[in-house]
């Protein structure tokens, strides 16, 4: 572990009527019964910018604080795919919000290139990302201190471009945002109002929940003690 660091249509009564007559089917017919919802691939945003995969009213609400660099995270992602969303989330009842803990640079430039896109593609990024994990952390650490020292050197702008370049990103990125161009992805990188939420949601992760590692989670808000991967998550969802 990583320690501390459709719209609805309005239709009136009388069409609903004649809707009605239209496909009434005789006595003794069998009819359908209208299959349940899946939520598991409904994406939304919640007020401080978290990814929330599921039902926004679901009962069972966890938060996931995650690091991008953070390889226990990584695991997490591939151990509870896709137990979590067929299991639990699919169902209606629990959804999983996806918050950033970042820790350096290269966590920032990876977090801003999970979101670099429209919403409801977050998760195939942030798997993506997380599944290539080994391989950009690989290359960093291959640089070692002079290779990183740019990365330290000049706006944060500059400098995050210059981690997304030395580290393959660019391309990285593209596998799970094919219509991605570089001047798109440089907007995302410099996108302040992204920064400030990803930033945002790592003070209240320290100052407010007070997590101490990544992965860390709550459930409806209570921070789970010692509960850092899958295997000691699944039992406390499973309970309820």
């Amino acid at each position: 572990m990583i320690a501390p660091l459709r719209p609805l249509l309005a239709v009136s009564a009388i069409a609903l009527a004649a809707a009605a007559s239209l496909f009434a089917v005789s006595p003794g017919t069998a009819q359908k019964a209208a299959a349940p919802a899946d939520w598991s691939n409904r994406v939304s945003q919640s007020q401080v910018g978290g990814h929330v995969l599921g039902n926004p009213a679901a009962t069972q609400k966890i938060v996931e604080y995650m690091s991008y660099t953070c390889p226990h995270c990584a695991a997490f992602d591939q151990e509870s795919d896709p137990a979590l969303a067929d299991g639990f989330i699919s169902k209606g009842k629990t959804s999983l919000e996806v918050r950033n803990f970042i820790r350096d640079p290269l966590d920032m430039t990876v977090a801003l290139l999970a979101r670099c896109g429209e919403p409801r593609s977050f998760f195939r990024r942030h798997h993506g990302l997380l599944a290539s994990q080994r391989t950009w952390m690989t290359k960093a650490g291959s640089l070692g201190r002079e290779g990183q020292a740019a990365w330290y050197q000049g706006d944060i702008n500059a400098r995050l471009k210059r981690i997304a370049s030395d580290l393959g990103l660019y391309d990285e990125l593209r596998r799970h945002s094919p219509l991605a161009t570089n001047a798109q992805i440089d907007a995302c990188l410099a996108n302040k109002a992204e920064q400030a939420k990803v930033l945002a949601m790592t003070k209240f992760a320290s100052e407010t929940v007070k997590i101490e590692g990544t992965p860390s989670f709550t459930i409806n808000g209570k921070l789970q003690a010692n509960v850092y991967d899958w295997k000691s998550l699944e039992p406390l969802l499973a309970s309820r």
